[in-house]
């Protein structure tokens, strides 16, 4: 089973998610990871609800989590609207993945911790949708386990190690990687990849993707590819 891995903007891009379905097409049985940063922030400034960002990432209070967890399974409902003509069930993330804290400041953001494939392995469909958030480690007092909000493409360099996934595909707005001239990189390695984000080239929310694409490797995936479908 392949991996594929898309944020909210891919969906909320008609001609680009339209991209993402022929690439889903040839790529099945699939297991999608999607993200919703975009509608959650939608969401968060609509209810005025303040949010803030900490080295990249969300600081999520206990107050959030169920207004994330609620957008993720209308992500997970759109696309599959949008997928017409592809079967798909949604299994939500936290079936998948235990996570601990990740940091104090960043609130409830998880560290993935363990892949638990059962719940993938039984569905009975050709695209598996995964939400990208966690249950703790541990039951509360009250028993029940709180959720964790963690990183999408952790989330899916994770699901695809744990897959052992022939191959993992960040599908982005963008190209791909690009060299200091602004140029497409058909293929790169470690090396190469810790040398461009050393110099700053590799920089933002392409790091993160980078960094879990060489994992997956390290872990056993076949191969990564990150860009846009139409050059894949």
């Amino acid at each position: 089973m392949n991996v594929i891995k898309i944020g909210g903007e891919v969906v909320g891009d008609p001609r680009v998610f339209e991209e993402f379905r022929s690439l889903l097409q040839k790529h099945l049985p699939a297991a999608v990871v999607f993200g919703a940063g975009v509608q959650i922030s939608s969401r968060l400034k609509a209810e005025d609800i303040p949010f803030g960002f900490y080295k990249g990432e969300r600081i999520t209070t206990a107050d959030m989590l169920a207004l994330i967890d609620d957008e993720f399974r209308k992500m997970a409902k759109n696309i599959a609207s949008m997928l017409s003509g592809l079967e798909s069930v949604f299994v939500s993330g936290s079936e998948v993945f235990t996570s601990s804290q990740k940091s104090a400041k960043l609130g409830f953001v998880g560290e993935i911790v363990s892949v638990d494939i059962s719940k993938i392995k039984s569905a009975q469909a050709p695209v598996i949708l995964v939400s990208p958030i966690a249950s703790s480690e541990t039951e509360s007092a009250a028993g029940h386990r709180d959720l964790y909000n963690v990183n999408a493409d952790v989330s899916a360099s994770r699901l695809a190690a744990a897959l052992a996934a022939p191959e993992l595909i960040y599908c982005t707005k963008v190209n791909g990687v690009n060299d200091s001239s602004g140029n497409l990189i058909e293929k790169i390695d470690a090396d190469g990849a810790a040398e461009l984000m050393a110099e700053g080239v590799i920089d933002g929310g392409m790091i993160p993707k980078v960094r879990s694409a060489l994992e997956s490797l390290k872990s056993g995936v076949g191969s990564v590819r990150i860009g846009r479908t139409l050059i894949m």
